[in-house]
């Protein structure tokens, strides 16, 4: 390992520790809202090893000059479900009381199974160890299109169910069939537009820049419609409690976070229709990074509304540790470039 390598390990792993530490700090103040920010915190990074699975199964069943373009960064962004997994430890240790009301099992007041300690934590550690077998399956380009199209369908469904699980059960009064929908995709544009700047950010520049700008238009424009779905999949019965969801929302300075939203993902969304932007490494590069700081906010707000200043502290504080960690990872060098032989393969 070159001397500049471990001196930038070293960095980031001291920083990491840092942030770590104050959000750790955060969690003793006020457990309950600070684990829902750090909970927002570990599933914005765990969002990049499940987009970069989906997006090497699809690269199993459509081949493409994109492919060549963002296999190696894809793969990377795979590996790391490993340090997503050890993101979520505080959580399950601590998921009682974000859990709230519910019991151990789930019999809560709506007597529903699913809203539980125990199936919190089982649905965690099931989903990390799918993601562990798809992981091994789809990295080095070899799986065979059966075992891609079973990801996908995994992915798929354990991604929605999770949303619901991480998310949407800690608050059992807000209920729509949309939100699942929404959160996945969501996550889908966090990986895609990390993997896209990971390969953007590195030598030698994309062949096909303006296939990977299509994709990142295809992703915008489908979070852009999705944002309308739980608005109109809202079930009837609960439409008081679940409008309170939004009113929490919608109250004090969230409203300009959910204006800053918008504009950090329509503005990218509408330079894209420009086939120069789509084109230009340099003009994708400067639509996605405010795309994805876009959708770091939107996690924010899917979070911290009414848990408090500890929630968002330990949210930002968890957010730059997670990332330190995985820009050490990710940086050039043997842990992100293919060896020889497997890139031959």
């Amino acid at each position: 390992m070159r001397f500049v390598e471990l001196v930038r390990g070293i960095g980031l792993g001291s920083a990491g520790f840092a942030f770590l530490l104050a959000a750790l700090l955060c969690v003793v103040v006020d457990a309950p809202a600070a684990l829902m920010g750090w909970l927002a915190a570990a599933v914005f990074l765990q969002a990049i090893p499940l987009g970069a699975l989906m997006l090497l199964a699809v690269m199993r069943l459509v081949h493409g000059g994109w492919e060549a373009d963002l296999r190696s960064a894809s793969e990377s962004a795979a590996g790391v479900w490993f340090i997503s997994a050890l993101t979520f430890i505080p959580v399950l240790v601590g998921c009682g009381p974000i859990c709230g009301e519910a019991s151990l099992f789930g019999q809560s007041e709506f007597d529903n199974p699913w809203l539980g300690v125990v199936p919190f934590v089982t649905g965690t550690i099931l989903w990390f160890v799918a993601l562990a077998a798809i992981a091994r399956s789809q990295v080095g380009g070899r799986s065979s299109r059966r075992a891609a199209v079973l990801s996908l369908i995994v992915l798929t469904l354990g991604g929605s169910l999770l949303a619901v699980d991480w998310f949407m059960s800690l608050d059992v009064e807000f209920q729509t069939s949309g939100y699942t929908l929404q959160v996945l995709l969501l996550e889908i544009c966090v990986a895609y537009l990390a993997i896209l700047l990971l390969r953007l950010t590195h030598r030698p520049a994309p062949r096909h820049t303006g296939a990977l700008g299509a994709v990142l238009l295809i992703c915008l424009t489908l979070w852009f419609l999705f944002q309308f779905l739980p608005h109109l999949l809202i079930w009837a019965d609960v439409l008081p409690h679940s409008a309170g969801w939004y009113a929490v929302r919608a109250e004090g300075a969230w409203i300009w976070v959910l204006a800053v939203i918008g504009v950090l993902g329509i503005v990218p969304m509408l330079a894209l229709l420009l086939p120069q932007v789509r084109r230009s490494p340099r003009a994708l590069a400067m639509a996605a990074f405010p795309a994805l700081f876009g959708k770091g906010l939107e996690f924010v707000w899917f979070a911290v509304p009414g848990n408090g200043l500890p929630a968002l502290l330990a949210y930002l504080f968890a957010l730059c540790g997670f990332g330190c960690f995985a820009a050490s990872y990710l940086a050039p060098g043997s842990s992100w470039y293919l060896p020889k032989a497997r890139a031959a393969a």
